[in-house]
């Protein structure tokens, strides 16, 4: 016990030192905003890494196979294919009939003919195909990925087929729990203590030009803090297209991340529901300092109250351009779903961001119906890193004549675009909850008016005929 306890003391005094001298250094060159570029070469060397540990699994298993295991194919296949795979396609989603585009100068006085089976194949095809090809549901799950990563979370575990895999594998395992994870731990704690006892300072200071620019000091100095806590990696693109304070930042939500991705470079206001446990005592904090929205998502008479003072607060130029995630919930890094239209209501400008992270170094996407905020803070603190790009869009600002629907689909198109994600057209809404009933009748109602316009061309046709 006594040689124990002297090689524990031993140990302890050795890397106490480098630890400290990390961690005060990390602190400092957050707080400023620097880097000495430690974490874009730790980032290249993981991927060399992967490249070589790929390499081992192509030559243990075969190039096809593995593509065959990932579910897509490979680059080789895809291009020699291309003619194969367009003439045997069955699911084809440009021709879906969920909303038929039916004559606007339609009678909805017209007779109806008797219904008949074939009228409603079309229907059943789309469903069919909805459920052979689901465009919402794998949403909400982790992305897949085409090569492995060294983390077991993954749907790809091949750390024991080789002993120069088991040996990469096992060497990170020590490198993300042993080493990195309590470094992130208590640079995170920090960071949260820092904006905690900080805030509650400012809350005393009465409003005015002072506070404001001690509050932009501490929150941009605390969510850098809070960054390096995770490991985050992020590039600006475009930064002269930076949210002002006389409008609204819209962007694309993968991860309560995106917020503090988003704050190490540009203050915000936020508007979101309220929650409880971690995420609340950020609220609270954030609250104290400035000004922020926070409501109910299941009282409904807030969202009146929440336009109204979105209203004020962009109509006020000594406040902080508002942040907003317009799909309401977090989606899988793949794709941007159904935006809704009351933030592009109240008028302004739109300032739209694209956030797109790269999953080889871990998945930031969080499945709230999956796992909570602790276990998910977790699982991102024994990733490789958050690596991620940001891109700040131009401003864009509503048409003449366009509705707050076409301008939300307009805005959300072009975060997709530059974000390289796919443009959905369904709500997020249905990660927890049925499709409305209204969803249902307008169908209905599109059905049977298809049914009318289909009857007027069957008796031109007999007129011609005869």
């Amino acid at each position: 016990m006594a040689l124990l306890d002297a090689l524990a003391t031993l140990a302890l005094t050795v890397l106490l030192t480098p630890f400290l001298v990390v961690l005060v250094t990390v602190l400092v060159l957050a707080s400023l905003g620097k880097s000495l570029g430690l974490r874009q070469k730790y980032v290249q060397f993981l991927l060399k890494v992967f490249e070589d540990g790929n390499r081992i699994l192509v030559k243990k298993f075969g190039r096809q196979r593995l593509a065959k295991e990932y579910g897509r194919h490979s680059e080789e296949t895809d291009d020699d294919d291309d003619d194969d795979q367009e003439s045997t396609q069955v699911i084809c989603r440009d021709k879906l009939v969920l909303r038929p585009q039916l004559d606007k100068d339609s009678d909805d006085g017209l007779a109806t003919h008797d219904f008949e089976l074939g009228d409603c194949l079309d229907y059943i095809r789309t469903g069919m195909e909805a459920i052979v090809d689901d465009e919402v549901t794998k949403r909400f799950s982790a992305e897949e990925l085409t090569s492995w990563n060294f983390l077991t979370r993954t749907n790809c575990q091949y750390e024991f087929i080789s002993v120069r895999l088991t040996i990469f594998w096992v060497v990170g395992f020590i490198l993300r729990y042993f080493l990195l994870l309590p470094l992130r731990i208590l640079i995170l704690v920090i960071g949260v203590a820092q904006m905690v006892s900080m805030t509650y300072i400012l809350g005393i200071i009465p409003d005015d030009e002072i506070k404001r620019r001690m509050s932009r000091c501490i929150f941009l100095s605390s969510f850098r803090i809070i960054a390096r806590g995770f490991s985050c990696v992020i590039t600006y693109h475009n930064r002269h297209n930076r949210p002002q304070s006389d409008g609204i930042c819209v962007a694309n939500h993968t991860t309560p991340v995106d917020i503090v991705v988003l704050a190490c470079d540009n203050c915000y206001s936020y508007v979101g529901q309220r929650h409880g446990g971690f995420l609340s005592i950020f609220q609270r904090a954030l609250s104290r300092a400035s000004a922020h929205i926070w409501f109910e998502r299941s009282e409904s008479k807030d969202r009146f109250a929440v336009a109204r003072r979105l209203r004020e607060h962009v109509e006020d130029p000594e406040k902080l351009p508002i942040l907003i995630f317009p799909e309401g919930t977090c989606i899988n890094n793949t794709s941007v779903m159904q935006f809704k239209k009351g933030t592009f209501e109240v008028g302004g400008v739109i300032y739209p961001v694209a956030i797109k992270y790269d999953p080889r170094f871990g998945d930031a996407f969080w499945n709230s119906s999956k796992d909570s905020m602790v276990s998910y803070i977790y699982m991102m603190m024994t990733s490789w890193a958050i690596v991620c790009d940001v891109w700040y869009l131009p401003p864009m600002t509503r048409k003449e004549g366009e509705s707050s629907i076409d301008f939300a689909n307009r805005v959300k198109a072009e975060i997709a675009r530059q974000g390289g994600l796919v443009d959905l057209v369904w709500d997020g809404g249905l990660k927890r909850s049925a499709p409305k009933k209204e969803w249902k009748q307008q169908y209905q109602q599109e059905f049977s008016r298809r049914l009318k316009v289909q009857n007027l061309n069957s008796e031109k046709k007999e007129e011609k005929t005869e």
